[in-house]
């Protein structure tokens, strides 16, 4: 029995250590998976964490790869930022030109102050240029800074666009070309097909016309005998009259712009309307009153030319600021151009005319009045495979004292004089004809123009306006009739317009004519109360003069 027993004890033994040991690995096996779910788990949150971060590095390399910085130079140095996904743009680009100009000048010897010929070289131009983007492609900037050998430095031109609608629909503002008359002053003056522009607008030469003309140009100095040169900017005499030619030059305001798709053409109608302070202002406020310069400029883009991205296109007409075909359209571009401009302003004096029969001068006298102006341009420009035609007329009007103030003009000599409404006409023509001899290289220009800076009564016009009278040199007088400019040229481009060189030669004429008796009588009893007194009754002359010019110039722009 006691073996019995103990077998029986011995197999229990066994079977509660198989138990226990059973048991015991069951128990090590649940830990086990307790363990290996909880390492799991951590694996899962460490591959979590490792994939967030290899998110967040590879969106960080994709933005630094979406950001991009250039610098380099094409047509000026630039620098430029990009990130598309925050919708940046900077562009900013800076350029400088240099105009350097050798004139000659053999000077007829019929008028006075023309003895003697004129030689001198000149810097033309000396500018500096700023343009670009910022913050993207829907604000553009420019800057254009004058820095030529001058008294002081002067910006020409500060603006900006808004263009998000563009090329549709743009505004404008700040400082800039007023967009109306003269497209020949819309075309840049480092996009010329020669040494200049014409007379039609003003070809820059204050010695020319230099004939001694009794006007008024010098406010500290009323009995100074003046010039009758052409001017750009500063052309207005202190009663508001522009003395040169048919342009209105620059002024601060907004123009609203842009190029529709017509017709089945791209960029068929152009147009530009602007609100500015005045014709020919400087960056002053504009104080005397509330009067401004209104304006307008249609462009008919009525063949497209070869540039695919419209006639616009700086292969075609580069927005009507390049003269001649250097892009050599394959294809007609053809351009017909209207403009217009209304203006009011009030000046605070009145220029009159006096003589005693011996001397005449310009007095200037207070008298704050109003004054009307406006004119009316029409353009037609083509361009064909080296060949460039630019035709263009323009005619305006000046008014003085429209509401006809019937005040007297106060001081010496003139307690008299009567400042009443007064009227005077302009008119100009010009041509431009170019054609690449070798594409690119060689081009031929001719230019002619015509300018007449008061029409009808000429006595009373020039008497009246201070345009004034020239004098000859054996003391006589004239009356200036038009201006006239034959030019013959010749330019070899180094690099396009970025590098040339170009020569003309000009015959520039000036037509005088005689008053009438009557005439001469009449005004001197409006001015001076006795028809023998004043302007002389005998003394007068229709000489013209006729004088020859050989320019040339080197063009720099960097």
């Amino acid at each position: 029995m006691m073996g019995i027993r103990r077998w029986a004890v011995l197999i229990i033994f066994l079977l509660g250590l198989l138990f226990f040991r059973g048991l015991a690995r069951a128990m090590t096996e649940e830990e086990e998976i307790r363990q290996l779910k909880a390492q799991v788990q951590m694996l899962l949150k460490r591959i979590e964490e490792l994939e967030r971060r290899q998110a967040q590095r590879e969106r960080a390399l994709k933005e630094r790869s979406s950001e991009h910085w250039r610098a380099y130079w094409k047509n000026g140095f630039r620098i430029e930022y990009q990130n598309p996904e925050r919708h940046q743009e900077y562009r900013f680009r800076f350029r400088t030109g240099i105009q350097l100009r050798y004139t000659y000048l053999s000077r007829d010897e019929d008028f006075s102050g023309g003895n003697e010929n004129y030689s001198s070289f000149n810097m033309r131009r000396l500018r500096f240029f700023v343009d670009g983007t910022a913050p993207n492609r829907d604000w553009k900037y420019y800057v254009h800074v004058q820095l030529e050998p001058k008294s002081k430095v002067n910006v020409h031109d500060a603006w900006v666009i808004w263009g998000k609608f563009a090329p549709f629909f743009r505004i404008q503002f700040g400082r800039m070309k007023i967009p109306a008359m003269s497209v020949e002053y819309w075309q840049s003056g480092f996009k010329q097909n020669g040494t200049d522009r014409t007379i039609f607008t003003d070809d820059s030469e204050n010695y020319w016309p230099y004939s001694a003309i009794k006007t008024y140009t010098d406010i500290n100095n009323p009995s100074k005998t003046g010039k009758p040169y052409l001017r750009t900017g500063g052309q207005l005499l202190a009663n508001g009259f522009p003395r040169g030619g048919l342009l209105l030059y620059r002024s601060q305001g907004i123009s609203v712009n842009g190029a529709l798709d017509l017709f089945g053409k791209k960029q068929f109608l152009a147009y530009w309307f602007g609100w500015y302070n005045g014709r020919d202002t400087q960056g002053y406020r504009h104080t005397r009153s509330d009067d401004h310069l209104y304006s307008f400029r249609l462009a008919f883009n009525l063949l497209p030319g070869s540039d695919p991205r419209g006639p616009l296109a700086p292969g075609t007409f580069n927005n009507y600021t390049l003269q001649g075909d250097y892009g050599y359209n394959t294809r007609p571009a053809l351009a017909l151009i209207f403009s217009g401009f209304w203006a009011k302003d009030r000046p605070r004096k009145y220029l009159y005319l006096w003589g005693n029969g011996h001397e005449l001068s310009y007095k200037l006298a207070g008298g704050t009045h109003d004054v009307e102006n406006y004119g009316f341009d029409v353009a037609l420009l083509f361009r064909y495979k080296g060949f460039s035609a630019d035709v263009e007329g323009a005619w305006e009007e000046f008014i003085q004292d429209p509401d006809k103030g019937d005040r007297y003009v106060a001081g010496n000599y003139a307690s008299t004089l009567q400042a009443d409404e007064e009227t005077w006409d302009r008119w100009g023509f010009r041509l431009n004809l170019g054609y690449f001899l070798i594409p690119r290289k060689w081009e031929v220009t001719f230019k002619y123009a015509y300018l007449e800076r008061i029409t009808d009564d000429k006595l009373e016009d020039a008497a009246k306006c201070g345009l004034g009278i020239l004098e000859t040199d054996d003391g006589k007088y004239a009356l200036e009739d038009y201006l006239q400019q034959f030019v013959l040229g010749i330019n070899y481009y180094f690099q396009g317009f970025n590098q040339y060189l170009t020569a003309d030669i000009s015959y520039l004429r000036i037509d005088t004519e005689k008053p009438g008796l009557g005439d001469i009588q009449r005004l001197n009893r409006e001015l001076f109360g006795s028809s023998t007194r004043g302007l002389p009754l005998d003394r007068w002359s229709d000489r013209t003069e006729e004088d020859w010019r050989f320019r040339v110039m080197y063009q720099y722009w960097f």
